[in-house]
Formats: structure tokens, sequence, C-alpha cells
């Protein structure tokens, strides 16, 4: 049996819950292109963040859960996107996270692809200690959409791979829109 058969299995029935609850669409725009989203309706709006390096990223996930999601769209400064090619997609995540592996469960990065045609890539980490009121898992991926790359952060405490699986069904979801 393929080893990622349940996870599969269990992000397909979730995904399903997903897109079985009211959906609303919903449009992001960042500097230099809007993009279209699929999330559901009772989620509340996006909330536009900076990092330290002034990066903006988008944070949005429902309200009162127990997982944040964090969505960074073309920004070279921060993702590298210029060099960014499918056949580099796990290199780019797994170097990403190689830092924070001391601290984890995991002694490696394990890279997952997701989306129709395979274009994104995620991995998933645990704390190995978490304090209270902190996550237990952290995930990282990065999709490319044409020339147009969206780098995603999950921090979670789902023991069930649910925020994972909303997760990725709404980075699927993204679509770049014409001006």
């Amino acid at each position: 049996m393929n080893k990622f058969g349940p996870y599969l299995a269990l992000a397909a029935l979730t995904g399903g819950l997903l897109i079985a609850a009211e959906i609303d669409q919903r449009t992001l725009q960042t500097e230099g292109q809007r993009f279209e989203l699929s999330v559901p309706k009772e989620w509340p709006a996006f909330e536009t963040n900076k990092t330290e390096q002034n990066a903006v990223y988008y944070r949005i996930g429902p309200a009162d859960t127990n997982y944040s999601i964090q969505l960074h769209f073309n920004d070279p400064s921060q993702i590298g996107t210029n060099h960014l090619v499918d056949s580099k997609l796990e290199s780019f995540v797994a170097s990403g996270l190689k830092p924070v592996l001391r601290t984890t469960v995991e002694k490696e990065v394990e890279t997952h692809r997701f989306g129709a045609r395979e274009e994104g890539v995620y991995a998933r980490l645990t704390d190995r200690a978490p304090k209270a009121g902190e996550y237990k898992y952290y995930t990282s991926g990065v999709r490319l959409m044409g020339t147009n790359v969206l780098v995603f952060a999950l921090v979670s405490n789902d023991e069930d791979f649910s925020a994972l699986s909303n997760t990725l069904a709404v980075v699927a979801s993204v679509k770049p829109l014409k001006w």
C-alpha cells in the first residue's frame, strides 16, 4: 500500500468537507497582481501584515480555531521567486525548514506534492516540546501558478490533519486574475 494513502484519503475527505461548506470567492490585491481564492464563507476577512523585512503577507483562517494560515504572493525578497522552477520545489521547501529540524520530532524534511497537476509542495514538522499555548505543527509549502509563486505557512494543533487539508484546498484554489 502507498505509504501516503491514509494522508491522501484524509485530505480528499476533509477537502470534500471544505467544498461541501458554503464557499466564498475572495479576491486579494497585491502590489502587482490580483488573485482569487475559495474559502469557507464563515471565515473572517484576510488580515494584511508585514514581516520584519517589510514583506507583505496575508493571514486567513477560521475564527476561534487552532490554526492560522499565512500566504506570501510573488515576493522575491522573501522567497527568491526569480529562480524557482517546478524541479526545485522540494529543495526550496526542505532548505527553508532545515534550520528548525533540531527542535522537531522529524529527523529530516519529508516533502509531498499536491494540487491537480502536482504544482505544489509542502512539508509538515512536529514541535518536539511545544509550550502551553504554542502550536504543535508547522507546515510550509509553495505552489507555482505560471509565473506566479505562492509561499504558504500553517501553524496548527490538528492531530487529524484537518487544518492541513483545508489549507491545501485553499492554496490549490488560488488563481491569478487578469487586469
